[in-house]
């Protein structure tokens, strides 16, 4: 027993008497050059963006655009969009008003400072909305309500939700505070990362707030992506943290990022109507 006593003792004693060094090395940031792609089309009419950035060289910085880009998207029967950059400089370039339609394949084609990339991605089917699910909460006598996340499907998919009630009475203050958005993931993998993930903090919002829900398919690639990008961001800080690695992309080399196809199924809810 004074044997394992002293053992401890001593241990303790070698944590007491040291100490931190300091160094004064300076961080060299690496100059990668590759290019951040973001870029999403679906079955919306709509004007798709792509987004072109260099990586930060510091932390904090605000994402330098890549302009002067020509992009395209090609579909698999051969129809080419070309995307025109707006405003100039920003690095943010748009289609016209098209969709991407199930069962076709599409490539984006980046052309960049001489350099060429492509991303290929396909839409997968898409699946019909359930039945919106909220919790009631009552604060200073006033009735609020909070999303409740449940599974949806037997696919992967992602739920947006824009949340808005500006034009309520409840919007007494300056209307940047009267309306949010929320993702929830079902990417149907069983992450222990995901289910032991740090927990949020509810957003609540009061009745006849009107709610615009989209649902998004996802291709096999995509939710690669997806698990990955999460790990390394909203489901990082909890009990099961994974060893941090590159995020995967669809991109070829020299580019990150993704570039993704999906089918959207929408609708709107107004709460307690």
């Amino acid at each position: 027993m004074k044997t394992v006593l002293a053992i401890c003792i001593s241990i303790i004693g070698l944590f007491t008497i040291s100490c931190e060094e300091r160094i004064d090395d300076r961080i060299i940031p690496e100059q990668t050059n590759l290019l951040i792609v973001e870029g999403i089309i679906t079955n919306e009419k709509i004007n798709h963006r792509v987004k072109l950035s260099l990586p930060h060289s510091t932390q904090n910085e605000v994402a330098l655009p890549a302009t002067n880009a020509v992009v395209a998207i090609i579909s698999s029967d051969d129809d080419v969009t070309l995307l025109n950059e707006s405003p100039v400089g920003s690095g943010e370039y748009y289609t016209d008003s098209i969709r991407a339609v199930y069962g076709k394949s599409y490539l984006l084609y980046i052309k960049y400072n001489e350099t060429e990339y492509y991303a290929v991605d396909y839409s997968s089917a898409g699946q019909p909305l359930d039945s919106i699910h909220l919790t009631e909460t009552i604060v200073n006598n006033l009735p609020l309500y909070s999303l409740k996340y449940e599974k949806s499907g037997t696919k992967p998919n992602y739920i947006t939700y824009d949340i808005n009630w500006e034009q309520t009475e409840y919007c007494t203050t300056n209307t940047i505070d009267c309306f949010g958005k929320l993702i929830y993931y079902d990417l149907k993998n069983i992450d222990v990362q995901e289910i032991y993930a740090p927990k949020k903090e509810a957003f609540l919002f009061p009745v006849r707030s009107r709610i615009i829900r989209k649902k998004y398919s996802i291709s096999d690639k995509y939710q690669e992506f997806l698990r990955s990008l999460l790990s390394e961001t909203e489901w990082r800080g909890g009990l099961f943290d994974v060893q941090r690695s590159n995020v995967p992309t669809n991109l070829s080399e020299g580019a990150i990022g993704f570039f993704a196809v999906s089918t959207v199924v929408t609708d709107t809810v107004i709460v307690g109507i």
